[in-house]
């Protein structure tokens, strides 16, 4: 109890200094935070446009049924194929009006043209989008030729390494914010506890006078680092679960995608929680024993 007695008093001797020094760990910890829900909404984004890529056979009129029997076949039997539609030319139409419903000049169009110009169709959604090479070398086979009129094949793999490639950019500024933030947080620690360590050194030479030990001594002034990073982790969670919450529409209708932020950061992420609080307070308990070492051995 002692040991927490002179640890809060520490905490409140130096008031300003101690809000200086939680504010830059709430800082350094809210850009990581940042980052979590940033991989998070990426990974989701990229699963909905993966969830988007298809691709497209079209085949010729009176087409072979056996060999769209046997291209059906190998295609579901292929690894890479998740599911396959087949539309035969009415569903096909249904479709495409339903695709352009808005589009008055071209619906015209096919009233003008008074028959169906479109034939029967495959669509096939895969496992993983950018693995397409086993399903386009079954789709290539000459066999197959014959009755294919066309296939229109997606490809989001160039959108897919944009993506990618201003996520990772996103990711490692924010490692660096973060990292130079780190160094900010030990050095403002550090100078709070050395100063408070200084404002008490003749009670420091007491203690150690009457017998106490250096861990005894070091004990308050790394407790009092650790408030502070308890404090910064406490008031990054009142920041950001709100700010989450206030964001989520404008998050869904940017990305087009349906995904609760705020339901994930609170409910699904406690591992994240506890390891950001566990790092908080073993960078701050570090600059503190830094700073009170030259002192606890006096």
């Amino acid at each position: 109890m002692k040991i927490l007695k002179l640890a809060f008093q520490n905490f409140f001797r130096n008031f300003w200094l101690s809000l200086t020094s939680i504010i830059i760990i709430l800082l350094m910890i809210f850009v990581l935070t940042f980052l979590y829900s940033i991989n998070a909404l990426g990974n989701q984004a990229l699963q909905n446009i993966s969830d988007k890529m298809d691709l497209g056979i079209y085949f010729k009129e009176n087409i072979n049924q056996n060999i769209l029997n046997e291209m059906i076949a190998e295609l579901e039997s292929c690894p890479e194929v998740k599911e396959i539609e087949y539309l035969n030319s009415a569903d096909s139409l249904i479709k495409f009006k339903e695709r352009h419903q808005e589009d008055t000049l071209i619906l015209k169009s096919l009233e003008e043209l008074g028959e169906n110009p479109l034939g029967s169709s495959l669509s096939l959604k895969l496992i993983d989008p950018t693995k397409h090479q086993t399903t386009l070398a079954i789709v290539g086979q000459e066999k197959y030729q014959e009755i294919i009129h066309n296939q229109n094949f997606y490809d989001y793999q160039e959108l897919i390494a944009l993506f990618n490639n201003f996520n990772n950019k996103i990711y490692h500024l924010g490692l660096v914010v973060s990292g130079i933030f780190l160094i900010i947080t030990i050095l403002v620690i550090f100078t709070a506890i050395k100063m408070g360590a200084i404002s008490r050194q003749k009670e420091i030479k007491i203690m150690r006078l009457v017998g106490a030990s250096s861990s005894f001594i070091r004990a308050p002034f790394l407790i009092e680092g650790s408030l502070y990073a308890l404090t910064a982790w406490l008031l990054n969670l009142a920041l950001i679960w709100p700010l989450s919450l206030f964001i989520q529409p404008q998050i869904n209708n940017f990305l087009q995608i349906d995904f609760d932020l705020f339901y994930f950061l609170r409910f699904q992420s406690l591992q994240f929680w506890i390891i950001l609080l566990i790092f908080s307070i073993l960078i701050s308990m570090m600059a503190s024993f830094l700073a009170v070492n030259k002192y606890a051995r006096t």
